[in-house]
């Protein structure tokens, strides 16, 4: 397999970025640079080829429109990718976000970053090797070709609505795991699991005490929190409360089953 070429643009000692910046070490060459200038210094000095060209950026407008029009124009084979800090939430909303360039935030990086840079490196076609026109649902489709594998255990599901219950036990099912339903605010007892999926909010109205009952319960079986656009604040929280990792609402399936087999195996 061959190392990709990556300019990493942005702060990255930021701490939502720390695990981004650690994955991109591991799996590619990086060239680390703090701004858009720098950046195009770099690039118009021929000091950088990069495959991709990923911006961390922490709030919106950090990095403008033009600023990233001229890296495309400095590196028109690499693909640019927006590295989405906690505070670019709203921007699809009342925001100017860059065209044709793939966001990505900060909690959905780890599993996004190691499924695709792996692919890359043993060139396979990658979602983030689209044509840059590829919409999110082509992505997505691009990555459900492929069959799910198989696992074993018990997953014990955390949740209020029935409907999200019966989605994430569908979802396990069809990878092989059984499931049973703990249902607040009084769920059943379970011996045996493998791990466990809370279904949480923002961690308010007493949902960090049921985090920390899950956990302390099932211990040592890792238990996965489900949040709705989780702050780097609340990812701390849910991991001082005893959560192995925090997956990020709306999700996607494939992301909750990388990070279950990230923790099974530590």
């Amino acid at each position: 397999m061959s190392d990709i070429s990556i300019l990493l643009v942005g702060d990255t000692d930021r701490s939502e970025f720390r695990q981004a910046r650690a994955s991109l070490d591991a799996l590619g060459r990086v060239s680390s640079v703090p701004d858009a200038e720098s950046a195009a210094a770099a690039l118009a000095a021929g000091e950088v080829g990069p495959e991709l060209i990923v911006v961390a950026q922490a709030f919106p407008n950090q990095f403008s429109e033009e600023a990233i029009d001229r890296l495309r124009r400095l590196a028109p084979l690499g693909r640019v990718l927006g590295l989405m800090g906690s505070w670019c939430e709203g921007e699809m909303r009342t925001g100017k976000p860059w065209p044709a360039a793939i966001r990505i935030y900060w909690h959905q990086w780890l599993p996004r970053c190691n499924r695709e840079l792996r692919r890359m490196r043993r060139g396979e076609c990658s979602a983030w090797g689209l044509p840059i026109t590829a919409t999110e649902e082509e992505r997505l489709l691009l990555v459900a070709d492929e069959p799910p594998p198989k696992r074993q255990g018990l997953v014990a599901i955390h949740a209020r609505p029935f409907e999200m219950e019966d989605w994430l036990s569908a979802a396990c099912r069809s990878r092989g795991l059984a499931t049973v339903w703990l249902r607040p605010p009084h769920p059943a007892r379970v011996e045996g699991a493998t791990a466990a999926i809370f279904d949480g909010s923002d961690l308010r109205g007493g949902e960090l005490e049921e985090l920390k009952h899950l956990c302390g319960t099932l211990r040592p079986a890792p238990v996965i929190a489900l949040l709705d656009f989780p702050r780097i604040e609340d990812y701390h929280r849910a991991l001082n409360a005893g959560a192995a990792v925090v997956v990020s609402k709306p999700l996607h399936v494939d992301d909750l089953f990388w990070q279950l087999d990230r923790v099974l195996r530590t």
